[in-house]
């Protein structure tokens, strides 16, 4: 049994745990329920996505790491036209006055 990906989001582990099924990798849950039983979230309580098979740990790293990866949207930050604030290349509108980000 290794630890593979832990998150207080469950959704997240439930989500990394359905891809390993969809490989064929067996997989648990660790402190699936610890979250709610404890007042405090600390990492040694967080649900934990476990593999039961040691020897797949580098294969279920690979199909997990798309999920994982935290990449900058494509494209580059934009200013904006009424206000002259910087924004992210992910926002449509302005996060300062709402204008709507306009093709240059």
């Amino acid at each position: 049994m290794k630890d593979l990906y832990s998150n207080i989001d469950s959704s997240r582990i439930g989500l990394c745990q359905s891809v390993l099924e969809g490989a064929g990798i067996a997989s648990y849950i660790q402190n699936e329920n610890s979250p709610w039983l404890v007042n405090m979230m600390s990492p040694g309580v967080q649900p934990t996505l476990c593999i039961v098979d040691d020897e797949r740990y580098d294969e279920a790293v690979k199909l997990l790491k798309p999920l994982n990866d935290n990449e900058a949207p494509a494209g580059a930050d934009w200013t904006c036209a009424e206000c002259g604030e910087s924004n992210p290349s992910s926002f449509e509108v302005c996060w300062s006055c709402a204008a709507a980000k306009t093709s240059a």
